[in-house]
């Protein structure tokens, strides 16, 4: 049982929903369009994105250790390597196990449904191990955001969509940025926390680039946009009425600004900024799986 309780510290599931929501929201846009849907491929899609997710926290503990930026006064990360829990080589290889499970199950839905997801997750793999893979890293280069946008907002989505179609689809990928935007915050958020032991480093990350009242006015616009996006794209028929359930959220995106625009930001923010990110995505694709199949 400690092995597992340990495990279950490095990995950080209460982060998960970065990767389950956006997987969910590709094969569910599939499934609203009509073009098909398979719930085992919808499943084994989902416990693919998560055993990237996993590989992408885990290698991300391990160079960030490696580098120095999780250290004792520092970044902590998970913990696990700071601590002494879990040796650096342990960590690795963890990841290195979830991604070759994850690539097993990209590789049977390539079988099933189409040879792009192949490159699709690939892509995903080799983003996930170069995310803070030393310091020309993106995440060293105030480009962590754009990457993690770009990987598991757009490209998780895309790619829930293809195992269901084995087609590329800009719909699928609009439908995406809501939640992707959120997700992308609870990064920027992470970031927000770690500033000072990040410039201590000699790091560079995207807070880096404001002045302290701007950095805080940047989170509000990434935590504003989701929500105007959504009633956009329902008012103009491209999602069903019921994705604006999303609202319900409000208060809890309410207190958390509120508790960044005080400060100081905290491991607190950064857990409730990923479970606002939970509840919209289930909410999100909630209605997307109870409103009409066509629209």
């Amino acid at each position: 049982m400690n092995t597992v309780r340990l495990w279950i510290k490095a990995v950080r599931p209460y982060a998960y929903s970065a990767s389950l929501v956006p997987v969910a929201i590709g094969g569910l846009h599939a499934r609203a369009s009509g073009e098909g849907f398979s719930g085992t491929r919808f499943a084994v899609s989902l416990a693919a994105g998560l055993l990237v997710h996993t590989a992408a926290n885990l290698w991300n503990d391990y160079f960030d250790f490696q580098c120095g930026v999780d250290r004792k006064g520092g970044g902590v990360g998970s913990g696990v390597l700071v601590a002494g829990e879990m040796t650096p080589a342990r960590c690795f290889r963890g990841g290195v196990v979830c991604a070759a499970l994850g690539a097993l199950g990209g590789l049977w839905l390539a079988w099933e449904a189409g040879w792009g997801l192949l490159i699709l997750g690939a892509a995903g793999i080799f983003g996930a191990l170069a995310y803070a893979a030393g310091p020309l890293s993106p995440k060293h280069r105030a480009l962590g955001e754009v990457w993690l946008f770009l990987l598991m907002g757009a490209g998780m989505t895309l790619g829930g969509h293809m195992a269901q179609t084995g087609r590329f689809s800009w719909g699928a990928v609009a439908t995406g940025i809501p939640a992707a935007l959120l997700m992308t915050l609870l990064l920027y958020t992470n970031n927000l926390r770690d500033i000072r032991s990040d410039r201590d480093m000699g790091l560079r990350t995207l807070p880096m680039l404001f002045k302290p009242v701007e950095a805080k006015l940047v989170a509000g616009l990434f935590l504003a946009v989701p929500y105007l996006m959504t009633v956009l794209m329902a008012l103009t028929r491209q999602l069903s009425m019921a994705t604006l359930a999303v609202f319900l959220t409000l208060p809890l995106a309410f207190r958390w600004y509120r508790g960044v625009w005080r400060g100081p930001v905290e491991e607190k923010h950064v857990i409730g900024m990923a479970m606002l990110h939970m509840v919209f995505g289930f909410l999100f694709a909630a209605g997307m799986a109870l409103g009409p199949r066509t629209f």
